[in-house]
């Protein structure tokens, strides 16, 4: 296991779950100890990073969107970054996992998203392409249809919008958006309701004392005008 748990959440991904993958899951770097979700076992990636993911100040500065997004549908999987490995029946082709979903932004801490409308979202790690495992960093999980999440996302050279490793989402604590249509709710009964819960307290609060991580840069294609 790498002991630096110091932890960066975007430029990492591709490496990481190449690695994973060329392993077969059972290098030193990939826990052992299978974790159940229903029927499909989950291997967690032990990896090393650039930012602390456990101080939200560095990664709301990492980020270039900070947002709290409502989970509408899990759209699909894409697999991509291939990579070759040997096995029994010859030589394998192996994909990274990375997880689509349909959110809405429900309020922006960083940037400014659209919130009019249904905006993609992708989440480095998911479902294995031959379906036989969950691959994803250790502490990091998947988002889950009808839950809100602060997600910090880093936006992609073609616009799209990537949130990757520990901590990228953070469920608010509420069942208030899953218990109601979230179009017929009011941006003040959100902005009320958004106000009541710790994290989003939290992350507006990293945001006014955010650590900034010197990099390259894009805008995201959802950006509000």
């Amino acid at each position: 296991m790498i002991i630096n748990m110091k932890k960066s959440f975007i430029f990492l991904s591709l490496f990481a779950m190449i690695s994973m993958l060329a392993s077969g899951c059972s290098n030193s770097n990939v826990d052992k100890n299978i974790t159940k979700v229903g029927e499909v076992p989950t291997s967690y990636l032990h990896a090393s990073f650039d930012i602390n993911v456990d101080n939200p100040k560095e990664v709301v500065g990492f980020a270039d969107y900070v947002f709290v997004g409502f989970v509408e549908e899990m759209t699909g999987t894409d697999y991509k970054f291939p990579v070759t490995k040997e096995t029994e029946d010859g030589p394998k082709e192996l994909k990274s996992p990375y997880t689509n979903y349909s959110i809405k932004v429900l309020d922006n801490i960083k940037g400014n998203l659209k919130k009019d409308v249904s905006i993609p979202l992708q989440k480095s790690g998911g479902l294995s392409e031959d379906k036989s495992t969950y691959l994803l960093y250790e502490d990091d999980f998947l988002p889950q249809k009808g839950k809100a999440y602060v997600f910090t996302a880093a936006t992609q050279p073609d616009g799209s919008l990537l949130v990757s490793g520990p901590n990228s989402n953070i469920e608010v604590k509420t069942d208030f958006f899953s218990k109601n249509s979230i179009q017929k709710l009011s941006e003040e009964s959100i902005a009320n309701e958004l106000t009541k819960t710790d994290e989003y307290k939290k992350y507006q609060d990293a945001y006014k004392n955010e650590i900034d991580k010197d990099r390259k840069r894009f805008t995201s294609k959802y950006e509000a005008s």
